[in-house]
């Protein structure tokens, strides 16, 4: 796909994954459209970088109807829709039984990616690109005991997006990436040291960058013959067994 004047809608797009995979598209030629919740500081840094090839979207994944207004916006201001990427995405580690948390990780991490993706589609016309950002801990021998909501809610992801590239077909491409230790705001209050020390637990002895997932993006929203994929990017955490 030849990404200049397609129209891309990107969600989490104020920091981290979402924000370099949003400059990243606006770089090669898209309009996006990205979505944030509470930083609005992020999501005017977001903006400013896009430039003319970007609009903001302040939007509450919670929020079924605030879901569809996004895509109503789009429709009415594009009347098409040519990518979607789904970054968005919350954790709450450490805590194993807690259904309130197992519902508020998988109402955000799966069920709003769900209603964006059949939104998406509808906007598709029968021809375009989704993305979603699974993890490496959606594999089981990956985990992290400490995270199971959000390791399950991923692992989720992953097997919606094969089955949705199953159902879509060859007009509307479906693959997803699953990042290991990426340096983003998702890792709450981590000091500079607490990064290092993480990152030494991946092969390539240092945290993934942002921008390190939004080339890897880039070059499958580009690629017409990948589909149902869930590529890794781990700095070879997954490696690191024994």
């Amino acid at each position: 796909m030849d990404l200049n004047g397609k129209v891309a809608v990107v969600t989490g797009g104020s920091s981290g994954i979402g924000q370099a995979i949003s400059i990243a598209l606006a770089k090669a030629g898209c309009q996006v459209i990205f979505t944030y919740n509470s930083s609005e500081t992020g999501a005017a840094k977001t903006l400013q970088t896009l430039g003319k090839n970007g609009a903001k979207f302040k939007l509450d994944l919670h929020r079924p109807d605030q879901i569809q207004a996004l895509f109503d916006f789009v429709s009415k201001q594009y009347g098409h829709l040519d990518i979607l990427v789904n970054s968005a995405g919350i954790n709450r580690p450490r805590d194993l039984w807690s259904l309130d948390t197992w519902r508020e990780v998988f109402e955000i991490n799966l069920f709003a990616l769900v209603h964006c993706t059949e939104l998406a589609v509808k906007l598709m016309q029968g021809h375009g690109k989704i993305l979603n950002i699974s993890s490496i801990y959606a594999e089981g021998k990956a985990c992290w005991q400490g995270m199971p909501a959000y390791g399950a809610s991923k692992a989720a992801v992953s097997n919606f997006t094969q089955v949705m590239a199953k159902n879509l077909g060859s007009g509307i491409l479906v693959n997803a990436i699953a990042p290991g230790y990426v340096q983003t705001p998702l890792w709450q209050d981590t000091s500079e040291k607490q990064f290092v020390e993480s990152g030494h637990e991946q092969l390539i002895d240092r945290m993934i960058q942002p921008d390190e997932i939004a080339h890897m993006a880039m070059a499958i929203l580009q690629n017409d013959a990948i589909t149902g994929e869930i590529v890794v990017v781990d700095g070879g955490i997954s490696l690191k067994t024994i």
